[in-house]
């Protein structure tokens, strides 16, 4: 059975995307499973927190105050995830190894810090190491994302020949949303041929290799010298932002978007890292 796991301190950012694993399990038909993982700011303490035992009560009651909420917001006879706990480790070295060698974990989910940005945590120490690790999606939910069905999704394409995979890849993962598709490159130059030209061969094979309804290939021209998130709200709204893991110097470039020195446009949907495929 499909399994999602997420990383909780607790906190009320951790507990709001437990909130959010648990509506989109119910969607899925797949259960939850809680962890319980130290609060460290940087890079170092997270490799040297080990030999902290997890609070097990403190995660087990955690888990049923989660299943009583999703209880209450559900229609009675409605899909209910199973919710089950691991309290072996509070370590984030002994929880990533024993997620990635459980086969059943579809997806990893976690959240910044209390009043942290997101596209600031996307690019911390804490965050790239889970990124790292991971051989399946990360989501990162923000605080102020709202717990309802995703109606439109956008996948930000680098147009690398895996792309195709990791879009049939990830539209797989949530095919129980029915959700719209929107395939988006930023082209930074649009009279460059050769960019033209990948993006043709892309917006190909959306239709012939992936062959599914729903799905929409966009070039959005992307020279303004002050970066933004206005292109996701082309249409209507963007639920979910969904990208490839990319070396970290472009992975700053993309979060950077919208932070310049008269105004900072901030991320506040959730964005999901699919990993990065040989």
């Amino acid at each position: 059975m499909k399994t999602i796991a997420v990383l909780t301190d607790f906190s009320a950012s951790a507990e709001h995307a437990t909130q959010f694993a648990l509506h989109m399990a119910k969607k899925m038909k797949a259960r939850v499973l809680l962890f319980s993982v130290c609060a460290v700011p940087s890079a170092k303490q997270l490799v040297l927190a080990g030999g902290q035992e997890p609070d097990e009560h403190a995660l087990i009651d955690f888990g049923h105050r989660m299943t009583r909420n999703l209880i209450a917001r559900t229609f009675p006879g409605s899909y209910l995830p199973e919710v089950k706990v691991d309290c072996d480790s509070s370590d984030i070295v002994d929880i990533m190894t024993d997620i990635m060698q459980n086969e059943e974990v579809c997806l990893l989910v976690t959240a910044p810090a209390a009043e942290q940005d997101l596209a600031a945590y996307m690019l911390s120490d804490a965050c790239s190491l889970i990124i790292d690790w991971a051989t399946v999606p990360v989501l990162v939910v923000p605080k102020i994302a709202p717990l309802r069905n995703f109606e439109k999704i956008a996948f930000a394409s680098q147009l690398h020949e895996e792309d195709i995979n990791s879009i049939a890849e990830f539209g797989s993962l949530l095919e129980d949303f029915a959700a719209e598709l929107m395939v988006a490159h930023l082209n930074s130059n649009p009279s460059d041929s050769t960019i033209r030209e990948a993006e043709e061969k892309l917006h190909r094979d959306l239709y012939k290799k992936l062959d599914c309804g729903g799905v929409y290939f966009r070039s959005i021209p992307d020279v303004d010298n002050k970066k933004n998130w206005n292109w996701l709200k082309a249409n209507k709204r963007t639920d979910l932002l969904a990208i490839v893991q990319q070396p970290k110097e472009q992975m700053t470039r993309f979060f950077k978007r919208g932070q310049n020195e008269d105004v900072s446009h901030h991320l506040t949907l959730p964005v999901m890292v699919l990993p990065k495929r040989p």
